[in-house]
């Protein structure tokens, strides 16, 4: 039984995370789904260039050198970088006379599951293992083997929707071309492009994990939590809550949640400027990656800084108080201590972005950031420090 390899280049992190989940159900799928008569062996090698070059030539021509190194069969590169095909943006490409493949893990969106990654994992090895045969079969007489194999390819090329019927809402365009000499064989466009955009926007910011900030908010709840807790022992805050309406309390805490965030990019020094080394639409793409993580993130913390509250204000403010100081007419409910915790959320926030910068900067860095915009960071710095 001849034995075929595979070898996985996935970036650090996320895509690396996902090639050692899948990477056992692999070999089992392969031979049912492209071929049975193989003995297929699946390999691991993570590589940073994957997770950190932009061009996805320069990722294609390292995998190629990586797979003739391990003497793999085929190569194929998970990476967490967004692929252009001019201004189109790419789920997949396929170089067929090299035998690389790469797949894009940001066109998935917010929720790159594993079972979609392994799916269109099994098309492109796929194609690349029929057109290899199909090669083989135009240069020497078919045998018996030959043919076996080339009937499993035939089931292979009825499961080349794989890709496509991942994608409900945003339709993949499967295009094949030649027309340039470093143009890959295959490519997998996400159409309309609108859709391909967001799909990307958000499967950054899924892949830079913005529940990992959390952790490192510890110094801003304790500065926002003593505020509000001050401001809570004064009927003031008691008398403007049950004032106020939803619109307000929704208008405060966007107002609070927008102000940190932009606190944390302004003395952390997270929004990339333009250089002559950095790509427009590129640097544009990853500042709103690193808004949104952002976003993401804050909306986290002030959940728990209003969870803090609502236990803080349910434990220690008495319904009599309450009707007496704050001014409420009739009973108190269960939404006034809500909008009591509410507003002294939103406004314990305003005060904690002050403690924002409480944290040193390249902590916050390789907090907010991804590898691959942390890396990218360091790049450029030591381009322009050289310059």
């Amino acid at each position: 039984m001849r034995e075929i390899t595979v070898g996985l280049i996935p970036a650090p992190e996320l895509p690396e995370e996902l090639a050692y989940d899948i990477v056992e159900e692999l070999p089992a799928i392969f031979s049912e789904k492209i071929n049975h008569k193989a003995c297929w062996k699946i390999e691991i090698a993570v590589d940073p260039l994957t997770g950190a070059v932009e061009n996805a030539k320069e990722v294609i021509d390292e995998a190629a050198q990586i797979k003739q190194r391990k003497n793999w069969d085929y190569a194929l590169c998970l990476t967490d970088l967004p692929m252009y095909s001019d201004k189109d943006l790419m789920l997949a490409e396929v170089n067929f006379e090299q035998g690389v493949a790469q797949l894009s893990l940001p066109a998935f969106g917010s929720m790159p599951l594993r079972s979609r990654v392994r799916k269109s994992i099994v098309q492109l090895v796929g194609e690349l293992y029929e057109r290899r045969m199909e090669s083989s079969n135009a240069t020497t007489s078919a045998n018996k083997e030959m043919v076996s194999a080339n009937e499993n390819v035939h089931q292979s090329g009825k499961k080349k929707g794989l890709i496509k019927r991942q994608f409900h809402f945003s339709p993949i365009r499967r295009v094949e071309s030649a027309e340039k000499e470093e143009a890959p064989d295959l490519r997998f466009i996400i159409t309309p492009r609108i859709h391909g955009k967001l799909r990307v926007l958000f499967g950054m910011t899924y892949a830079n994990r913005p529940w990992k900030i959390i952790p490192s908010f510890k110094p801003i709840v304790a500065v926002a939590f003593a505020t509000g807790a001050y401001g809570l022992i004064f009927p003031t805050l008691w008398e403007i809550s049950h004032s106020f309406d939803i619109l307000r309390l929704i208008g405060l805490m966007a107002a609070a949640i927008l102000s940190i965030v932009v606190w944390i990019i302004t003395a952390h020094n997270l929004w990339e400027k333009p250089t002559s080394k950095n790509n427009q639409s590129v640097r544009k793409l990853y500042n709103r990656v690193t808004v949104l993580t952002l976003i993401i993130a804050v909306i986290f913390y002030y959940v728990v800084l209003f969870i803090l509250f609502l236990f803080t204000v349910l434990l220690f403010v008495p319904p009599d108080l309450f009707i007496s100081l704050g001014g409420v007419k009739g009973s108190v409910s269960f939404g006034n201590y809500v909008d009591l915790a509410w507003l002294a959320t939103s406004i314990a926030t305003l005060a904690g972005s002050i403690g924002a910068s409480l944290e040193n900067d390249e902590l916050v860095r390789n907090i907010t950031y991804g590898y691959r915009q942390n890396r990218r960071y360091n790049e450029m710095n030591q381009e322009e420090a050289h310059t």
